[in-house]
């Protein structure tokens, strides 16, 4: 049995900027887990932080030909979804009256304790820490991260992320009576979230798309009907010169 290998963050990177969408769809594939992980612990919304998630995404994806080192990739998309978050935040204090916005009140938080397994106690302890610490932390119990995956996302040495996480350990057995551990499960991503994503950087960017069930057949379909040809990453091509995008997806 061989094993298998993953491409590194530094040729899908490369590969997207080029604009190979199939790349693209796995960078999605293997950071919306985390990016969900920072958006929730500045957010403290499963919606919201899936809202500041796609629009992260979509950011990376019209502005990956800017990213100067790819192997950066992770650290650099987590400094896109910290700032998009933030800029989700003031939007948000701006739309409610002021006595609202200020009030020391945890929003929303009940509808994601069954799923997501934070209790309100846990999520005021956490943000009692520095914003990279809460991070690690969240990532580390509720992803299920291990430490050599975290440093490079959080631009940290191993070693930092051992200390961070060990010095919130202590600060949240301060502010809570019981474990605190026992409210993080690992957070299983709705299966639509990155078909939404593809789709949204699509449709942001201008191109066109279709959801199929079948990549391969569709394609052949088009070719054989419409006799269209390919564009250098296996798109269909349309007259206008446009490239069609046949996303797989298991709803369609």
């Amino acid at each position: 049995m061989t094993e298998e290998i993953y491409p590194s963050d530094k040729q899908l990177a490369a590969s997207a900027a080029e604009g190979d969408f199939e790349a693209f769809r796995a960078i999605v594939g293997r950071y919306s887990k985390a990016l969900l992980s920072v958006a929730y612990s500045i957010l403290g919304d499963y919606h919201e932080a899936q809202d500041a998630v796609q629009e992260t995404f979509v950011k990376c994806y019209q502005n990956l030909h800017n990213l100067k080192d790819p192997s950066r990739l992770g650290s650099w998309l987590y400094s896109i979804a910290y700032r998009t978050s933030l800029d989700f935040t003031r939007k948000k204090h701006k739309l409610l009256p002021f006595d609202e916005a200020t009030a020391p009140k945890l929003d929303n938080v009940h509808s994601w304790l069954d799923q997501h397994a934070v209790q309100e106690s846990v999520w005021a302890a956490l943000q009692t820490l520095e914003e990279k610490s809460k991070s690690a932390i969240v990532l580390y119990y509720l992803n299920q991260w291990p430490m050599k995956d975290i440093a490079p996302f959080l631009d940290l040495s191993i070693a930092a992320v051992e200390s961070r996480i060990r010095r919130a350990r202590e600060v949240l057995k301060l502010h809570l009576a019981t474990d605190f551990e026992s409210y993080f499960r690992p957070y299983q991503r709705d299966h639509r979230f990155e078909q939404m994503v593809c789709e949204q950087a699509l449709k942001r960017t201008g191109h066109f798309y279709i959801p199929v069930s079948n990549k391969k057949q569709t394609a052949n379909w088009f070719f054989h009907h419409f006799h269209l040809e390919r564009s250098s990453h296996g798109n269909l091509l349309l007259e206008s010169g446009h490239e069609l995008y046949l996303l797989e997806s298991e709803s369609h």
